[in-house]
């Protein structure tokens, strides 16, 4: 018998939604009266590429991400637990926005949530 083979979150949404997503999030974020000056002067371009290929490993797709570690790469930006709430605000609104389960949706946030200690630094 062949083994069960479990669909990860990833294959779940898809890359095209995943990809639609991020572009849509980093759009709103950039505007946001509360995330949205960490984002002056940045290359959004290479955050919204960098952080496709990140949400890609992180909801078990191909690891393809090649940036620096995460706690390295917000560390200088002194990130606090409700900018990082705000950050989930954001995220939930667009995946809801855009029209995904529920389920699927939760599931992400889940996994993101996961990373607040590292990104906030608590």
């Amino acid at each position: 018998m062949s083994p069960v083979h479990k669909q990860s979150l990833y294959d779940r949404i898809g890359p095209e939604f995943l990809a639609q997503a991020i572009r849509e999030f980093y759009a709103r974020a950039q505007k946001d009266l509360i995330i949205g000056h960490f984002f002056i002067n940045l290359d959004i371009n290479h955050i919204v590429a960098m952080q496709i290929d990140f949400a890609t490993a992180l909801l078990g797709g191909p690891r393809n991400y090649r940036g620096k570690p995460l706690g390295v790469a917000h560390r200088n930006l002194h990130l606090r637990p409700p900018h990082f709430g705000r950050r989930q605000i954001l995220l939930k609104e667009v995946l809801t926005d855009l029209g995904l389960a529920p389920v699927l949706r939760d599931a992400w946030l889940d996994l993101e949530e996961q990373l607040k200690p590292v990104i906030t630094g608590s």
